[in-house]
């Protein structure tokens, strides 16, 4: 077995026991209105372990089978428990107000800024995050990552999610250099396919 696979198999087991987290911890850090399956809780744990090793990681469950929230237990957890932040969450258009409504939903402790809209209404928002770095979520779409990377470039994300991540699968693709430039603790790709 890999080196990379051993240690994060040996990191998973130590999570396994005692020192797993359970829906309960989840619950006095802020996640509502959501119970998980098993197969969701032990998702919810292996990504942690992975945080914990530094080694980014790739959710490929099914459509349908909650990777969504899943990743806001994580980012529950990491707001949370280890009071990180801030996180960013890159998805397509068409699936922004579908996390928009998740993320108030079965996180409301959470602040989600929502990173979309027309030139000035961005140079607004930008001015907005310059000034208040409060926010824990910042929501956006691929073509925003791509339009205003020297921006969003500035910050520091404690972790960074890519939804529907097959589309970073070339490597010479300008969302995938661009996304490689920016500054984060920790990576999670999501994908259904």
């Amino acid at each position: 077995m890999s080196c990379f696979f051993q240690t994060v198999s040996n990191k998973y087991k130590s999570r396994q026991g005692s020192e797993s987290i359970i829906e309960e911890q989840l619950r006095q850090w802020g996640l509502t209105a959501i119970h998980l399956c098993p197969y969701q809780l032990e998702g919810v744990n292996w990504m942690i372990s992975c945080y914990e090793i530094g080694h980014g990681c790739i959710l490929g469950d099914e459509m349908g089978l909650g990777k969504t929230c899943q990743t806001i237990c994580l980012l529950v957890f990491l707001s949370g428990k280890l009071h990180r932040r801030p996180f960013m969450i890159i998805c397509p258009l068409s699936v922004l107000n579908n996390w928009r409504d998740e993320l108030k939903r079965f996180s409301p402790s959470l602040s989600t800024v929502i990173y979309s809209g027309g030139k000035e209404e961005r140079a607004e928002l930008q001015q907005d995050l310059k000034s208040n770095h409060g926010f824990h979520i910042l929501l956006t779409t691929y073509e925003m990552c791509l339009k205003d990377a020297a921006f969003l470039k500035r910050f520091n994300w404690t972790c960074l999610v890519v939804d529907e991540a097959q589309r970073l699968k070339n490597q010479d693709s300008l969302l995938h250099k661009t996304l490689s430039e920016y500054s984060t603790d920790f990576r999670l790709l999501l994908t259904g396919t």
